[in-house]
């Protein structure tokens, strides 16, 4: 159980960040949910709050997230399935890709040492990188912060350039994407799945570990209950608006104990970074997307080198094929887990002795 003050310090960080995503709501600013709750709270930790997320409080919004994602399967879904496998080779590429260049810049810029500068160059994985970091000679203090920026300036950048490319009404991610449903019983076994669902993640996730595995098996037994027709809704409206003001607070306190001068200093490389990496995705989703003829928005969202948990609430609010998303966000994940394994396991230091 967390400690009355965490809790209490968790309040805190709810409470700014529904007020952030309400002021964000009422200015009809994209993707009110999450960014509003992002930057309310990144503000104040900047400002010097003690702001705090509960572990049990994160891990049920990945969990509601998870199944929120995959109810975007259906069977038309998995029958398309076969066909990802050209974008998911683009995508990992993509992601060697901004991994040379992230690398290459900080390399230049950053004066890191060669260790820190590799987890900090590493597409998405923040918490996977954090952990690894912790048993090596690295500056996880750095590495967190470079990480947070530049998701940051991804999360903002996004509706940026989805609003410049014309492609998507983002005053809508601030609405449910789903009709509403007149009640009936049979509604209670369908709402009973996805919470069996949502529960499968922190009770398997104790026997079977995996980083994001709280998202990734509510994301599997969800899509299968919608797969198979015996889910045909999905969660409640506020249950997805709640889940994303719990991420983007999240995002928003990774800078408590930073303060400006450490963003003047530091974050405003990996800011930079961030830009760049956005406008490199942004131009392969576009000449893919030609290529290929499939929807720009869909592919900017899959190239975005993110975490998976924040492009899947993007994806949810923007009602941009969810399950597509997720699916190549997990395996990116999958790969960025099985890339870094080997490079510590065959390259870098031994771990330090405790």
């Amino acid at each position: 159980m967390p400690s009355a003050s965490l809790v209490q310090q968790g309040l805190h960080a709810l409470v700014l960040g529904a007020c952030g995503a309400f002021i964000f709501y009422w200015l009809d600013l994209p993707l009110p949910w999450i960014l509003g709750s992002m930057t309310a709270c990144a503000i104040f930790s900047l400002s010097g709050a003690r702001l705090a997320m509960p572990g049990l409080w994160r891990s049920s919004s990945l969990a509601m997230l998870g199944v929120l994602l995959g109810g975007g399967f259906t069977a038309e879904t998995l029958h398309a399935v076969p066909n990802w496998w050209l974008t998911i080779v683009l995508m990992l590429v993509l992601s060697v890709i901004y991994l040379l260049f992230s690398n290459s810049v900080l390399k230049r810029w950053s004066g890191m040492s060669n260790l820190t500068r590799m987890f900090s160059a590493v597409p998405g994985g923040l918490a996977i990188l954090s952990a690894l970091s912790e048993l090596y000679d690295a500056d996880t203090r750095r590495i967190a912060l470079n990480h947070s920026a530049r998701l940051v300036s991804l999360l903002v950048l996004v509706p940026l350039v989805l609003s410049f490319a014309g492609e998507q009404h983002l005053s809508s991610s601030s609405r449910p994407v789903n009709a509403a449903h007149d009640f009936s019983w049979s509604h209670l076994i369908d709402y009973s799945l996805l919470l069996i669902s949502a529960a499968s993640g922190p009770f398997l996730v104790r026997y079977i570990r995996f980083p994001l595995g709280i998202l990734l098996f509510p994301f599997l037994f969800s899509a299968l209950f919608h797969i198979t027709g015996w889910v045909n809704l999905q969660l409640p409206f506020v249950v997805a608006a709640l889940a994303q003001v719990v991420l983007g607070a999240s995002v928003g306190i990774r800078f408590v104990g930073y303060s400006w001068r450490d963003i003047l200093l530091d974050g405003w490389l990996s800011i930079v970074i961030g830009v760049m990496l956005a406008i490199l995705a942004a131009l392969a989703a576009w000449l893919f997307s030609a290529w290929l003829a499939l929807d720009f928005a869909t592919l900017l969202l899959v190239f975005m080198p993110g975490g998976a948990a924040e492009m899947g609430v993007m994806a949810i609010a923007l009602d941009i094929d969810p399950a597509m998303v997720a699916t190549h966000h997990i395996l990116r994940v999958f790969a960025v887990v099985g890339g870094v394994s080997v490079v510590v396991s065959w390259f870098l230091p031994q771990k330090k002795s405790q």
